[in-house]
């Protein structure tokens, strides 16, 4: 019999994700199951201990396989990671240990998260592709495109500012390897093994402290911000400064258009809160003499 509604498709989920277990040798059955397949092509059940990642899409076995291309190459440099317990070579799925996290912020988990992303930075990328999510494409984007630009010009975002910030940082030289995400809610403390870094789809070549800027732009605590900031301009030469400050100067854009657009995280920082830090970031692209204007 053929099930309908949402009801029918979670059983169908789990009952996927629990014989996966079974094989695995694993008896216990997930505690919730998340349905990821539009945005990330995976499905995930979340155990006590564990957590399971099933690619049901072409997508998101490239995701996971992406993933583990992430941590293996993290592992390397000294950066905790989510501790993989099983994989599939092919990225079908991805079997992990589960993260306690203790609260974020505070000035250990600001030293540390600094320091995961310093040991990010040094070329090479690794080895293989990373990942992205598929582009939405029809009449439906071309819509959004037009409502999301009376939202922004409403935010206070001018759109010749945001162009020109688009383009310009698009054409920063890629000196250094980014995380791809490593945005606050992906630097946490783990009650048992300090600092774990989530998301490693992404990792590639990128703009000089385009890490710890996201870092930034992300981080709730005043005062923490301020130490990040501190670490961006104390390890940054004096003729690298305008590109710096024109990647401050994007990276807040990029986060405010996020949050304006619905395409941003859910749980970084609110309309008002990313007004501020584009505020701040424009003042810091003049200190530092971005080639544009905020």
């Amino acid at each position: 019999m053929v099930g309908n509604g949402a009801g029918a498709t979670d059983g169908a989920l789990r009952e996927r994700l629990e014989a996966l277990l079974g094989e695995l040798g694993v008896a216990s059955p997930p505690t919730s199951v998340a349905d990821h397949g539009a945005r990330l092509g995976t499905v995930t059940g979340v155990l006590p201990d564990r957590v399971l990642d099933l690619a049901v899409t072409e997508s998101g076995r490239r995701r996971l396989r992406a993933e583990l291309r992430g941590r293996r190459w993290a592992e390397e440099r000294g950066i905790g990671v989510p501790e993989v317990l099983a994989a599939a070579d092919d990225g079908r799925w991805l079997l992990s240990r589960r993260l306690h996290p203790a609260p974020s912020g505070g000035p250990q988990w600001t030293e540390a998260a600094v320091a995961a992303a310093v040991r990010i930075a040094p070329l090479p990328a690794p080895q293989g592709r990373p990942w992205q999510p598929p582009a939405g494409r029809g009449l439906g984007r071309v819509r959004g495109t037009v409502q999301d630009a009376g939202r922004l010009v409403r935010a206070g975002v001018r759109l010749t500012e945001l162009r020109a910030v688009r383009v310009a940082a698009a054409q920063l030289p890629l000196s250094e390897v980014t995380h791809g995400d490593f945005c606050a809610a992906n630097a946490v403390l783990d009650a048992e093994r300090g600092l774990v870094v989530l998301e490693w789809t992404g990792v590639r070549a990128g703009p000089r402290h385009r890490d710890l800027l996201t870092l930034w732009a992300s981080t709730p605590g005043a005062e923490d911000r301020e130490r990040i900031a501190d670490t961006v301009l104390d390890r940054t030469a004096g003729w690298e400064g305008p590109d710096v400050g024109l990647l401050w100067h994007a990276v807040a854009l990029e986060q405010l258009v996020g949050r304006v657009t619905g395409s941003g995280r859910s749980e970084g920082p609110d309309l008002a809160a990313a007004r501020s830090r584009l505020s701040e970031a424009r003042s810091r692209a003049a200190e530092l003499g971005s080639p544009v204007a905020g």
